[in-house]
């Protein structure tokens, strides 16, 4: 592209800044920019060993030409765009709308089947919650008392079981 090590620098940070690979269209521009100058009577690279010019690189470039450069650089991609949209073109004519429109109405069908069954479901659980709510309620719940007179009745059971096993 350019010998000039700054220019060259700054070029590789703007490639860097905007995630600008090698071989796009706005390298080949810069290139196109870099040898129209040069060939409009910018200042020539720096030969090794010399040193750099202190001031920046100038080159009377219109805007003509830049526009033409950057028609001529971008005319291949913006074929490739063009054969893209063609392509998705001709599927769109390809595609049987009708069929898409039937599954989704079969779609929704399931749907509302599965939602109104839920309901079912739902209406289903909330009386069984209620008829084991009301069989809870019906039971009485076993006393303190109950519970003594049980152990006092298996308390003389054992003793009586254990005078007839001793004697």
């Amino acid at each position: 592209m350019t010998e000039n090590p700054e220019l060259r620098a700054k070029i590789l940070d703007w490639q860097k800044r905007n995630n600008i690979q090698d071989g796009d269209p706005a390298i080949a521009l810069l290139e196109l920019v870099d040898l129209f100058g040069q060939g409009r009577g910018a200042q020539a690279p720096v030969a090794t060993g010399e040193a750099a010019p202190a001031g920046p690189v100038t080159a009377e470039v219109s805007s003509e030409s830049i526009t033409e450069a950057m028609k001529g650089s971008l005319l291949p991609f913006t074929d490739r765009v063009g054969f893209q949209i063609q392509d998705l073109q001709q599927k769109l004519e390809h595609v049987d709308f009708d069929r898409f429109v039937k599954q989704i109405e079969a779609y929704h069908e399931g749907i509302d089947y599965c939602t109104k069954r839920l309901d079912v479901i739902k209406k289903e659980v909330d009386q069984v919650a209620v008829r084991v709510d009301r069989a809870a309620s019906q039971i009485k719940p076993v006393t303190v008392g109950a519970v003594l007179i049980l152990v006092g009745f298996a308390f003389v059971i054992g003793i009586v079981v254990a005078k007839a096993l001793l004697s």
